[in-house]
């Protein structure tokens, strides 16, 4: 009776213990403003920010530190998704060879990529540490909050197109029964594994379950990436498989909390996914039902790949209303438009985006594929378009500004509309491609985060790129915008790639035109119909070398 007694006072006493030490348990005691900056891991394993020498430690310290001196609160580190930064129980790592397959004569030039990553990784191995737990260490001693980021399925390992064996991994090549077999939602998504079968879901589950623990010292959270790539059962069938996806999340985070009580403090769990609530839903996510049961501590919306510039944050958060009780951030990937296959985003559109997400009530900024590659083949010096007023290459100095409303103020800034991309079925919110037809108004609107009212900028000028030249009459807020500026179309860098007959139209908005919040851009055709390729909306409050380069 006496040992029983003892031990019942030491469980008792063992939980008091815990809870001392483990005041973050608390939901509210997390952090609600977040700048999230999201790494993939292989520009780290090809070491791209030091010209892809061979990788050090010295090297990966100096990469934590350009994201850790500044605005930055969150650092989250991709532990790979059928192939790994790590050694995995569960699969080969990155660039390691698939033994027993030889490789073809045209694999070289991925054969060879996939091996830096690998003899990087083996750099870091020599020296007694891996990728995701060494910078999730230093990303620790500099203050910040550390992540591991899941790529749910990444496409990128199923390319068969490449016929390199290399990039694939076993458990993709041994079960072809697993595969989805529906090519009609995006690029490899036949190749995507196909979450309505349980054994894949059970596979994911484990591998997370292997992070979770090997990695549980290190990290402050775990983020489950929707959006890499969103493809998760056949086109259709997303509503009715939503349950198999909310027990998924339901067993990690039940896993997340046994990590929790082993750790005597809160690990959080948090996921990124689509922009609406119809979007996921089409997908298999049941957001509002995974609010409603608590399974996640905050939530990110994103796109899969071409940047949208006007994410809808105030839609997402209306949609939801009451049931959004967690923080919740808006990503912002490194380029976009539809034009192009990829096309860098330049500084001003950086401040707009997260002007825009900011303004609109997100708690937040998730920067996704914030790399500085670019700067290093520029010897890290700053490196302007022609006309001397853009810069698209990445700086760290920009995560002093994008993380917060006051930081962005009276900074030159774009705010832009979407071209229209549709991506793996999830269409960006956007009225472009607009036709304007012969003798008929059309209109499309813009959101302008800037409270232009109490501090109006030097200048506005209005970007218009249409199908073919056009001769048509514009106003914006109801008022006449006559004052073109052709010289400027070359100067901010608007005349980029133009295609065929495509042109692009630089205007002067009349003083006070703009307001804070959306912006009403009406054209009435004066000749033949055209279409509006892209709208683009600058504020120019100075001079770019002291208020920023657009």
């Amino acid at each position: 009776m006496r040992l029983f007694v003892i031990n019942i006072l030491s469980i008792i006493l063992g939980a008091q213990v815990f809870f001392a030490c483990a005041p973050s348990l608390n939901k509210e005691e997390s952090p609600k403003h977040r700048l999230i900056h999201n790494n993939d891991g292989t520009d780290l394993l090809g070491n791209l920010w030091f010209n892809k020498r061979p990788l050090t430690l010295a090297d990966l310290d100096s990469c934590v530190s350009m994201v850790a001196n500044s605005q930055v609160t969150t650092y989250m580190i991709c532990t790979g998704s059928n192939l790994f930064h790590y050694r995995s129980n569960y699969g080969r790592i990155l660039g390691e060879d698939f033994k027993g397959l030889k490789l073809r004569e045209s694999d070289s030039i991925q054969y060879k990529t996939l091996q830096t990553y690998y003899l990087n990784h083996l750099n870091l191995e020599k020296e007694g540490t891996d990728l995701i737990s060494y910078t999730l260490k230093k990303a620790k001693e500099k203050g910040l909050e550390t992540f591991i980021t899941c790529r749910l399925n990444d496409l990128h390992f199923n390319d068969t197109t490449t016929n390199c064996p290399t990039s694939y991994s076993e458990f993709w090549v041994q079960h072809p029964e697993y595969w989805l077999k529906d090519s009609t939602q995006g690029w490899n998504s036949a190749g995507a594994l196909n979450f309505a079968i349980k054994e894949v879901r059970d596979y994911k589950l484990t591998v997370i379950s292997e992070q979770l623990e090997k990695y549980a010292n290190f990290v402050d959270g775990y983020d489950l990436d929707f959006m890499r790539f969103i493809v998760y059962f056949k086109s259709g069938t997303g509503v009715k498989n939503a349950p198999l996806l909310t027990q998924f999340v339901k067993d990690v985070r039940k896993k997340v909390d046994e990590i929790s009580a082993k750790q005597r403090r809160k690990i959080l769990l948090s996921a990124r996914i689509a922009p609406t609530v119809e979007q996921n839903l089409m997908k298999g996510i049941d957001i509002r039902e995974w609010l409603r049961l608590g399974l996640l501590d905050f939530i990110s919306t994103g796109i899969h790949w071409q940047g949208n510039p006007a994410m809808p944050v105030a839609q997402f958060k209306e949609e939801l209303g009451n049931d959004l009780n967690i923080p919740f951030y808006s990503s912002v990937d490194d380029g976009g438009y539809h034009y192009s296959q990829r096309e860098t985003w330049s500084h001003g559109i950086y401040r707009g985006m997260c002007s825009h997400i900011l303004s609109q009530g997100a708690d937040g900024i998730y920067l996704f594929n914030y790399y500085f590659g670019e700067l290093a083949k520029h010897n890290g010096k700053l490196h302007l378009e022609d006309g001397g007023q853009v810069c698209r290459v990445i700086m760290p100095e920009l995560l002093q500004e994008l993380g917060s409303l006051e930081t962005l103020k009276r900074r030159n800034k774009i705010y832009a509309l979407s071209d229209g991309r549709i991506e793996y079925e999830i269409k960006h919110n956007t009225p472009l491609p607009l036709n304007v037809n012969k003798l008929e108004r059309s209109q499309a609107q813009i959101y302008v985060g800037d409270m232009v009212e109490e501090d109006y900028p030097q200048e506005v000028i209005l970007f218009i790129r249409t199908n073919h030249p056009a001769s048509y009459q514009l106003l914006v807020n109801g008022e006449k915008v006559e004052k073109e500026m052709p010289s400027y179309t070359l100067l901010y860098d608007k005349e980029r790639k133009l295609k065929r007959d495509e042109k692009v139209y630089a205007f002067i908005l009349p003083e006070h035109t703009l307001k804070h919040g959306n912006n009403i851009i009406e054209f009435l055709s004066q000749g033949e119909e055209f279409t509006i390729k892209r709208i683009e909306l600058a504020l120019k409050y100075g001079d770019v070398e002291t208020h920023g380069y657009f």
